[in-house]
């Protein structure tokens, strides 16, 4: 701890020092006139005389003030620097929290959206266009589902129908790219996924959340998914993913 920091209200040491000195000093003067030249004697002297007595005597504690001063200037400019940056350093993490907390509030309406875009991705595979595997009344079930709050429902639904076609590449690229429709939800899906990495770069410096976006996050997992079937990334996803996930 710094032991400006520690120091108590009152006059600085400095001022002491040279309230002492300049009461010796002025002591010493006083009786340097008093014991051996005289009250007497001093007042006869030329003026000049006197003159340049008292600039003789009154030099030192100029020159000792103007020190003092000195360091009591650099005293208040090292306080009112620390005290700007620990003014600056409150700004920055007040700053901070306020775009993280703007952050998450928006990263709730995304999730909303990814999962959205996974719904009419996951119909327009599994519903009457596609493999007529689920009906209109069962999309409408599970829709009303994930409105209450389970947003990542299609997207785990996506994730599971990939997963239990691992062993397939070629049925997978057809489930996520096998139509212009397909194709625009995939890329709808990892533009706007992308997106909310790159504002979680800008709030999360240790990349922490990105991490945990990516890896622990069904949309991350989804995301990884589609860049693997489109070459942008060379690990597979799915190579740990149970093909019952739900």
């Amino acid at each position: 701890m710094n032991n400006e920091d520690t120091e108590k209200p009152g006059l600085d040491w400095r001022i002491l020092f040279g309230l002492t000195v300049t009461s010796l000093w002025m002591g010493t003067g006083v009786y340097y006139i008093t014991r051996i030249v005289g009250w007497t004697e001093f007042q006869r002297l030329p003026t000049a005389d006197i003159g340049s007595f008292f600039e003789g005597a009154f030099a030192p504690l100029a020159f000792l003030w103007l020190v003092i001063g000195h360091f009591m200037q650099q005293k208040e400019i090292t306080a009112n620097t620390r005290a700007t940056s620990l003014q600056e350093q409150s700004t920055r993490r007040l700053e901070l929290h306020s775009r993280r907390d703007s952050y998450f509030k928006l990263l709730g309406l995304v999730q909303e959206q990814l999962g959205s875009i996974a719904g009419f991705h996951y119909i327009s595979i599994f519903g009457p266009t596609g493999t007529d595997e689920v009906s209109m009344d069962e999309f409408s079930a599970l829709r009303s589902e994930a409105s209450t709050g389970d947003h990542s429902l299609f997207i785990r639904l996506m994730i599971a129908a990939a997963a239990s076609n691992r062993e397939d590449p070629d049925v997978v690229r057809e489930m996520l790219f096998g139509t212009d429709i397909r194709t625009r939800h995939s890329e709808n899906f990892k533009r706007t996924f992308g997106r909310v990495l790159e504002a979680a770069e800008s709030v999360d410096t240790d990349n922490m959340l990105r991490e945990a976006l990516l890896d622990g996050s069904p949309a991350g997992i989804y995301y990884r998914i589609i860049r693997h079937v489109t070459g942008e990334e060379t690990m597979n996803p799915l190579s740990g993913i149970r093909s019952n996930q739900s």
